[in-house]
């Protein structure tokens, strides 16, 4: 069940960002990246703020996680949109997924963790996953500039940074729904502070089309989560970690079927995102 449970969180992610790419076509990423986190912040509030407990929890802990809800999801899923916009969600997706490696290659350096073969093996997966992303592809006639593939890699890097930020506040808020609506609860506050000194929400494209389609996105990101956390719960981070990193792969076959008119999965795209993915999965495996 546990297992169930991670790869339906994992397909949730993938869907949402299938769903953020056709709302791209009616409005910026600016937009997506406002209406989607609040939809996701609107869902994380109503499932698990009923089970928000401060017990044992200190006020550094909450800041600490709503600090890194700056990070990522928001500054990570706001590098994630813009580069989709350019480059296709086949591409930005797995990219963007390779948070594992700079986690690892980030404990290497500052905890003195020591170079293993999986470590190895799943790097030189990741690095050739993301060399066959950034060619071009004669069988696909969507033109990009490989410019906007520096943009997912960073958002990876946020989120790698964030992961263990994150295990280390476990200590100072034991409570998951806690540390999960902080988390939300610091983004939504940093993007709305940035759209009012920014005067940028007189930009926002609030339509039909692009609440229907980032609001859904945000909703199956907010299930996403939600089915994380009841795998953590219920099962070990070494089985559930390797699931969850399987996301790039649904998201290319999601794109193969649902996004021709949009982008093409050519044999690279499928190839890259298959390494990156085993590259992740090896990575997570092995680090517990």
């Amino acid at each position: 069940m546990v297992a169930f449970i991670s790869l339906a969180s994992a397909f949730f992610f993938a869907v949402g960002q299938i769903w953020v790419r056709i709302g791209l076509q009616y409005a910026p990423p600016l937009s997506a990246v406002a209406i989607s986190n609040a939809g996701t912040a609107l869902w994380v509030w109503l499932t698990l703020a009923p089970f928000v407990s401060f017990a044992s929890s200190s006020q550094t802990g909450i800041y600490l996680y709503m600090f890194l809800g700056v990070l990522s999801p928001l500054a990570s899923q706001a590098l994630l949109f813009a580069s989709t916009l350019q480059v296709g969600i086949s591409r930005a997706s797995p990219i963007r997924n390779t948070a594992p490696l700079f986690a690892s290659l980030l404990s290497v350096a500052f905890l003195r963790e020591r170079w293993t073969t999986a470590l190895v093996a799943g790097t030189v997966l990741i690095v050739m996953g993301g060399t066959l992303l950034g060619m071009r592809d004669s069988a696909d006639p969507h033109e990009f500039k490989r410019t906007y593939l520096i943009l997912p890699p960073i958002g990876a890097l946020l989120g790698g940074v964030s992961s263990p930020l994150r295990k280390f506040g476990f200590s100072l808020v034991p409570s998951v729904p806690l540390a999960t609506c902080a988390l939300m609860t610091g983004g939504m506050l940093a993007l709305l502070a940035y759209l009012a000194v920014t005067r940028t929400y007189k930009k926002l494209v609030m339509s039909r089309e692009t609440i229907l389609w980032f609001g859904l996105s945000g909703l199956a990101s907010g299930i996403a989560i939600t089915l994380n956390l009841a795998a953590l719960e219920g099962g070990p981070v070494v089985i559930i970690a390797p699931l969850i990193a399987t996301t790039p792969l649904f998201t290319v076959i999601l794109s193969a079927l649902y996004l021709r008119s949009y982008e093409k999965v050519t044999m690279k795209i499928a190839l890259g995102a298959t390494a990156i993915c085993l590259g992740g999965v090896i990575l997570v495996a092995f680090k517990f």
